[in-house]
């Protein structure tokens, strides 16, 4: 630091005694101010991206130099010279990615250099964040340096605009008058004759005042940011991303300026007809919005749109916990089958949809159609249609609003109908076959416990009872009434071995795992699930509305009345491996984790309800189908 310090002293002696500055040469140019002489080194400038640059503060001095990290694919020099930024050559300077709501636009104006910021509004569209004109964003609704210009619809920014222009009654006769006066003359609705209807549409639009990319909003669009505002008058307007101002109109009379400070009234670009066109005004009078028409030499408010939606994104995106409504069946047309995906961190921004072919399961398409995102969190709604080719799973590589993940949809075979079909599996190293039973919501459920050698024919059915699952463990042998305990816990999700593991009751966190492992049993892919390929461990809101479907039977008369027999198993102690409560009371997993527990159907004589227990304790087990 102090031979840093030396070295710019001598920098500035030596520029004071001889207007010149050195770098490792005693000898600068005479024509040069500061002389670098290097074989090895070169000259590094200030570096930084797009955004970085425009935040520098105006007025930006012609000549300053910068390197745009972000501008082009590998950067670029630029320049600023007393107007825009462009490279070494004088050639516009590459634009860095666009930000809506970070990004500047900077661009001549009245043939003055300025620099607007943006701003993402309804629908995800990108607006410029203050009125052609304006000085400043708004502070309120009447902030006079918020104000801007009043345009005459259809004349560029030649110079009439500015609220002081002088005023003209001699007509143009061309789209652009070549000159800055307001046309001004009782009785007249056009500032060019004859009338020229095709002005201002779109971004290359004849005479249009905004910045490259940017243009007039059409009605439309003017109606879906009006209809986005939580107040209908002038607090609505301003509380939106626009901030829009009430800066009066100045009439084509004698060029008078009113309703300042009362009304704010907006060009579209939308004509109505060959004299008037479509303008929207907001007031604290009016309660309501007043979308209407005006002739075209009347000054109003302009505020631009950026020509192309700004794109919409989305923060994660979980195909793992989509619902799906309806079924797949081999062979069969799909019908009323949809998935619907939630997401998190949407930008409130537009989408255009997507279709996807199915994988694995071919013949299925799954379509979502354009839309908007929520800002935060929201669903999407993916239609199925189309006839797979076979039974398995479908598979759908989603991929919207930057994120992607696997959508995996179960395709039945088609001569599977439940209450009639049966399942055969493989359990406990043997060919099993269970029957299936409908229960609550049209769910398809295997018509015993696993592990029941029978139907269950009274709550007590000693040969209905089944196995008794460690939760989030396999069909290992553990599940076995009789298998051997052990102590040791096992630190993996496949233990390696069928005995029941054992806890300490005293000590948290009550598992066979250590450490524990919530991400088990879910799903018809999930780690360790023992039911047979389509079926799954039920979640708490299956079981929970198959309890509900035993109306006032809410116990276990409830539920062997109902069609999956329930029965009353008992359970086995995680602490001992023990046998508790056969005959007494039934305890029903589901796939559902929550802290150091797991949630359970709990059933008695006269209650039944889900709870929480330990997941050391061994329950029963009855599988659903996907």
């Amino acid at each position: 630091m102090k031979q840093l310090f030396i070295y710019i002293f001598w920098i500035f002696i030596s520029y004071g005694l001889s207007a010149q500055v050195g770098i490792n040469t005693s000898t600068p140019n005479t024509k040069s101010a500061l002389d670098i002489n290097s074989t090895t080194k070169g000259l590094l400038p200030p570096r930084m991206t797009e955004a970085q640059r425009d935040a520098i503060t105006d007025p930006i001095p012609a000549g300053l130099q910068v390197w745009c990290s972000n501008c082009g694919p590998t950067g670029e020099m630029q320049v600023y010279d007393g107007v825009s930024w462009t490279n070494l050559a004088g050639v516009p300077a590459v634009q860095g990615p666009f930000t809506c709501g970070t990004s500047k636009v900077s661009f001549q104006y009245n043939g003055i250099p300025v620099k607007y910021g943006t701003v993402v509004s309804a629908g995800g569209r990108c607006w410029l964040d203050r009125n052609l004109g304006a000085s400043q964003v708004a502070t309120s609704y009447n902030d006079a340096a918020a104000y801007g210009d009043l345009f005459q619809w259809g004349r560029g920014a030649d110079g009439h605009q500015i609220r002081t222009s002088g005023i003209t009654s001699i007509l143009s006769s061309s789209d652009t008058p070549g000159h800055g006066m307001f046309f001004a003359m009782t009785g007249i609705d056009n500032w060019r004759s004859p009338a020229n209807t095709n002005l201002w549409q779109g971004a290359t639009g004849t005479n249009n005042p905004c910045p490259s990319g940017f243009r007039l909003p059409t009605t439309p669009e003017l109606v879906t940011e009006y209809n986005s505002w939580s107040n209908p008058i002038v607090n609505g307007a301003f509380a939106s991303p626009l901030k829009m101002t009430v800066g009066g109109q100045r009439y084509p009379d004698a060029g008078a300026l009113v309703d300042v400070g009362g009304g704010g009234l907006y060009w579209s670009s939308t004509v109505e007809n060959v004299i008037a066109s479509r303008f929207i005004v907001i007031s604290d009078a009016n309660p309501d919005y007043n979308l209407s028409t005006q002739v075209r030499t009347y000054g109003f408010s302009v505020r631009c749109i950026k020509d192309t939606n700004y794109p919409g994104s989305i923060g994660s995106l979980d195909c793992s916990g989509a619902s799906i409504d309806g079924t797949l069946t081999d062979g069969i047309a799909a019908s009323g089958v949809a998935a619907d995906i939630s997401y998190t961190n949407g930008n409130g921004a537009s989408h255009v949809g997507q279709t996807v072919l199915s994988s694995g399961v071919a013949g299925l398409t799954a379509t979502l159609t354009a839309g908007t995102f929520a800002n935060g969190s929201g669903n999407l709604i993916y239609t199925i249609t189309g006839t797979p080719a076979t039974d398995g799973t479908a598979e759908f590589a989603i991929n919207i609003g930057g994120q992607n993940c696997t959508l995996s949809i179960p395709v039945a075979s088609a001569s599977f109908t439940c209450g009639t079909s049966t399942v055969t599996f493989t359990y406990r190293g043997s060919s099993v076959t269970y029957g299936t039973v409908i229960g609550a919501g049209n769910r398809c459920w295997l018509d015993r416990n696993l592990g029941a050698s029978q139907v269950a024919t009274s709550s007590t059915d000693a040969a209905a009872y089944g196995d008794l699952f460690q939760w989030g463990r396999g069909d290992d042998g553990h599940q076995i009434r009789t298998s051997t305990i052990t102590t040791i816990l096992s630190n993996t999700d496949i233990p390696g071995h069928g005995n029941f593991i054992t806890v300490n009751q005293n000590a948290s966190p009550y598992d066979w795992r250590s450490p524990q492992n919530s991400n088990l049993w879910q799903g018809v892919n999930g780690v360790n699930n023992p039911c047979p390929t389509g079926f799954i461990i039920p979640s708490y809101a299956i079981l929970n509305a198959e309890l509900s479907s035993w109306g006032s039977n809410q116990n276990s008369i409830g539920a062997f009345a109902s069609p999956l027999k329930l029965p009353l198993a008992g359970y086995r102690n995680g602490s001992n491996g023990s046998l508790l409560d056969v005959g007494t009371t039934g305890h029903y997993s589901t796939s559902a984790a929550a802290s150091f527990f797991s949630t359970n159907l709990h059933l008695e004589n006269n209650f039944a309800s889900l709870i929480l227990r330990v997941r050391a304790n061994g329950r029963s087990v009855r599988c659903v189908k996907d």
